[in-house]
């Protein structure tokens, strides 16, 4: 048995509980005052969003390091998915607005709790839908945080980006920020942070909470406009900085690959945590 992780365990699991039933009531409590003060909504949900998500990130082992600095101004910003800890990372230095499948609007605590932070949810396969929804945010002022690969990875390679999704930046001339994020230990990809696949949340979570301090680093590169190309060539130009700064190769359109010994071993690495987790 690893006592570490039992003793990492004890203090952050209360910890954690403890956290989101304070998120549940600064929930609560903006959804009253902005009945008040509908003026202040928007203020006083990023503020909220903020001291929410910077106070989980200390619970959760992870240590945060930004590189670069991101646009001053409203933008859509892409980046690649490794984790649900994504969002964190993110939101905690900037209180954006993320897109999300419907389904978590109805998870319990979660929910309420990605609704008060201003979460859009958006059906799968309702392109249409969301690039509306993305406009009229971009419109609003609002800037918005896209997974564009539209699915989890290990962070060994970035996957094809959807062009489509950069279609609201350009009828609105919005700028992208495009970003770089990944996970280490001691130097090397982490295969621990990575949710991919037919992994469950709470057994995600589990694993995490025993885990050592895992570093998370997100590097903010230069922003693209829409006039530089037509979504296809952004996308494909955003990808090509996001694994350049990763120092990982691009997944093929087709998904077929050939595996590099380190992605073999990171791809195990994560399987065998999951089987220790969740014995026979």
């Amino acid at each position: 048995m690893d006592w570490m992780a039992v003793w990492r365990r004890c203090w952050r699991i209360p910890a954690i509980i403890g956290w989101l039933t304070w998120g549940l009531l600064l929930a609560l409590t903006h959804s009253i005052c902005s009945q008040l003060r509908p003026q202040q909504r928007e203020v006083q949900r990023a503020r909220l969003m903020q001291h929410w998500m910077r106070g989980l990130l200390d619970l959760l082992p992870l240590e945060v390091r930004y590189f670069g600095a991101a646009t001053g101004q409203p933008a859509l910003w892409l980046c690649n998915h490794i984790s649900w800890l994504d969002i964190v990372v993110l939101a905690a230095l900037y209180p954006q607005r993320f897109v999300s499948k419907s389904e978590v609007a109805h998870w319990p605590v979660i929910g309420p709790l990605a609704r008060a932070a201003g979460t859009l949810f958006i059906q799968r396969g309702n392109a249409g839908g969301l690039q509306q929804l993305l406009l009229e945010q971009l419109q609003q002022g609002h800037s918005v945080v896209v997974f564009a690969e539209g699915t989890t990875t290990t962070g060994d390679r970035v996957a094809p980006l959807h062009g489509r999704l950069l279609s609201a930046a350009q009828v609105n001339q919005t700028p992208l920020q495009p970003i770089a994020l990944g996970y280490y230990r001691r130097g090397r990809r982490d295969d621990l942070a990575p949710f991919v696949g037919d992994d469950h949340f709470h057994h995600h979570l589990w694993r995490l909470l025993g885990s050592a301090p895992i570093q998370a680093r997100v590097q903010f590169l230069p922003p693209l406009t829409a006039e530089q190309g037509n979504r296809q060539q952004l996308a494909g130009r955003i990808r090509d900085q996001i694994a350049q700064a990763l120092d990982v190769p691009r997944l093929a359109a087709s998904g077929r690959r050939r595996d590099s010994s380190a992605t073999k071993d990171l791809t195990a690495g994560i399987n065998a945590r999951k089987s220790l987790s969740n014995p026979a």
